[in-house]
């Protein structure tokens, strides 16, 4: 059988397929289902090639991306185990699973001359960084240090591995340092994690992009749009009559108790208002539809805590952050800042 459509060893990234061949060797799995974040996905059908090479065993690319370990199967139909690539795992699945990381291959270290320049007015420094690049920040971290940093790495919350990982949901490692800091730094590609931490924390947030070969401060416009989204989705919930509460059955944001609860909260403290409880796997643009046509006004989600603010210009009908309502209700709502931002 032919591959090398995409040469694996010129990717940016490391599969750890000799990993990947004595796990699915050593459990003598016969079909494996293959997953990853959606940039990967490219690199699966080759991957899927070396493995049927190498063990014999069939493999099937899951083709739709996965935004993070939370985002698998509740239960495994038709194959026999999971290779998930790009995220770390923090859930039990009632099926063999293996996480890859994919770190990143790309030199980061051609960037720690201009991320020194950036700091030259900061002294103690958090370093972050998505599971791409956490490879990268003992080195950055040994860096700072013999040039003059205080660098501090925090331990990661459960829905991490690493130190100084972060993920969407997940900036436990960098809040548990913000008071200690100057500053913090992100290694991660796009914007997405970085505007994140720069959400959760109280300092400054240096954005350090190996893809672009950027490093720039977050800027308070990108953070005070994002809180002027939160305010918005905040004051159609109070105003409004016709309330979704929507549980996502994805196992690792499935919280049916929170939605429960939340129902009964919103009752008392909405009596005029109808407030409702729905599920879904995906709050994609057709379930949001058709709430917008059954009348409802906004969306409280208790699934990934980013969908209140990511999804915000895609969705018909504004999305709030179910974590966030009673810090809304009890505290109020600050039209300058945005919502009360619940830790």
């Amino acid at each position: 059988m032919a591959c090398m459509q995409v040469n694996l060893a010129e990717s940016p990234y490391d599969f750890e397929l000799d990993r990947v061949i004595d796990w699915v060797r050593q459990n003598n799995f016969k079909k494996v289902l293959l997953q990853s974040a959606p940039g990967l996905i490219r690199y699966l059908p080759e991957i899927g090639c070396y493995i049927k090479q190498m063990t014999s065993a069939d493999t099937v690319v899951d083709g739709r991306g996965r935004f993070g370990a939370c985002d698998v199967y509740t239960n495994l139909t038709g194959f026999e185990a999971v290779v998930h690539f790009g995220h770390t795992g923090f859930i039990n699945t009632s099926y063999p699973i293996l996480y890859i990381p994919a770190f990143s291959k790309i030199d980061a270290t051609k960037l720690f001359h201009k991320i020194l320049d950036a700091l030259s007015n900061m002294e103690k420094v958090g370093l972050s960084a998505s599971v791409q690049h956490v490879n990268t920040l003992p080195t950055l971290y040994e860096y700072l240090a013999r040039n003059g940093k205080k660098p501090f790495m925090g331990q990661p919350g459960k829905r991490c591995l690493y130190p100084g990982q972060v993920v969407g949901c997940d900036y436990l490692s960098a809040i548990r340092i913000d008071s200690k800091v100057d500053c913090h730094l992100i290694i991660a590609g796009g914007e997405f994690h970085a505007i994140g931490l720069a959400l959760s924390v109280f300092k400054p947030v240096l954005h350090v992009e190996p893809y672009a070969g950027s490093v720039e401060w977050v800027s308070k416009s990108k953070v005070d749009r994002v809180n002027r989204i939160r305010g918005f989705a905040a004051l159609t919930l109070q105003s409004a009559k016709k309330v979704a509460l929507v549980d996502i059955s994805l196992p690792g944001q499935h919280t049916s108790s929170l939605i429960e609860k939340l129902e009964v909260f919103l009752k008392r403290v909405k009596p005029t208002s109808q407030v409702n409880s729905f599920t879904t796997e995906l709050l994609n643009d057709q379930f949001l539809l058709g709430l917008k046509e059954l009348g409802y006004e906004v969306v409280v989600t208790a699934g990934c805590t980013r969908f209140a603010t990511d999804d915000f210009d895609r969705s018909p009908i504004p999305i709030f952050e179910a974590r966030e309502v009673y810090g809304l209700y009890l505290k109020g709502l600050n039209v300058d800042k945005g919502v009360f931002i619940l830790q």
